[in-house]
Parts: C-alpha cells; structure tokens; sequence
C-alpha cells in the first residue's frame, strides 16, 4: 500500500471553571480606585450590530494562536445574542464576550463560549469591563459556576482568565489529520461558539455535553 501522506496530531483545550462571584469581585478589585473610561461601554449585542460584529470576531481570532474559521454574516444571524456583550471604543466595537446559561435536571450552570478584544484595543481594560458584565449576567440568572474552555498554546488568553479565579478542571483532547504539507484537513472544533454556529462540530459527540 502507497505510504499516508497524512499523519494524526493532536489540539487540547482547557477546560477552565471559575465561581461566578469570585470573578466579579476579582473584576471588580481590578477597577478599585480606577474608573472605567467614559469612552468604554459594554452592552448587549444587538441584531443591527451584526454585520460590525463579524468584522470584529474574524479580526479579533486572526491574531490569536487558536485555531480560526472565519463567520460570515449568515452564520452570525444564528446566534442567540442574548448572552452576547460587546464593548464599544470611541463608538466603535472593539471585543465582545459571548455566555450561555445552561439548565438541566441537576444543575445551572454558565459558559464563556468566547472573548476577543481587537489586537489595536487591548491593555485599555476592556476585556475586564466584559467580564465584569458577564459575571453580573450569571449571577442574575442564579448560576454559580462558571466554565470556559482555552486552547492549549494560547497563553495570554489562560492568563487573563486565571486573573479572575478561573482554574483548570479538565482537558479535551481533539484529534486532527495534517496533509504532508502540514496543513490541517479537517475543521478542528474550536470553542464552543463556533459550535453553536455548526461550523466546528465535534465529530462522534455532536450531541454530547462537553464540560
């Protein structure tokens, strides 16, 4: 048989889980004797926003080390936006958070499916005022734990959110075939909002709970 011109690699994700209260105290230590700039307001997403919000969340992944697949503005019409939050910077978005509130029979329970600030916007304190929003918008829906995943090279991200009392709980390992140009062949599920959209789904576990 002619020798694969493929070979197996394998992406890890961090599964990372936080107390929701904790990470809006932390928040809201790092804000002590600051104020947030007047220039930086955080709010929902609205469906108007849609179109500047897939511009921000493809430039926003373009320069992080986690694996991307750009949206388009059809796929972003899916999204739930009710748990979406986007900072604005001088009017204009410049990062977002997306939480989901999940419920079943044992437990609620709150995702951070994805944050992403604009390379041009960050060290402003706009990732903290979001996830300042965030953990007031679980604590008013009663959720108590909180769970993200990180992708395992992307280190800014798992320091950032270490900052606000999230700790490593588990991994989930994805296995992925690279060409022998090294070119990945097939879509690596990437966090879970990009799974939500169908673009990533996890092959063998489409309908399984992943944390």
């Amino acid at each position: 048989m002619p020798p694969s011109d493929q070979q197996a690699v394998t992406r890890s994700y961090l599964i990372m889980k936080a107390d929701a209260k904790e990470a809006l105290e932390l928040a809201e230590e790092w804000w002590d004797n600051k104020t947030i700039p007047n220039y930086i307001h955080v709010r929902k997403l609205l469906r108007e926003d849609l179109e500047e919000f897939v511009d921000l969340y493809n430039r926003c992944f373009l320069a992080s080390p986690d694996p991307f697949c750009p949206i388009d503005l059809e796929q972003a019409k899916k999204l739930d936006t009710e748990g979406i939050f986007v900072a604005e910077l001088w009017n204009t978005l410049s990062g977002f958070i997306a939480c989901f509130v999940e419920k079943d029979e044992d437990s609620i329970y709150g995702e951070i499916t994805g944050i992403g600030v604009l390379p041009s916007r960050r060290r402003k304190g706009i990732a903290t005022a979001l996830i300042k929003r965030a953990s007031q918008y679980f604590l008013d829906a009663g959720v108590e734990e909180v769970y993200c995943e990180v992708y395992e090279e992307n280190t800014p991200s798992q320091l950032l959110i270490q900052a606000y009392g999230f700790e490593q709980v588990g991994t989930r390992e994805v296995d992925v075939q690279m060409s022998a140009e090294g070119q990945e062949e097939s879509d690596l599920p990437g966090g879970k909002i990009m799974r939500r959209l169908g673009l990533r789904p996890r092959a063998g576990c489409e309908t399984c709970r992943d944390i």
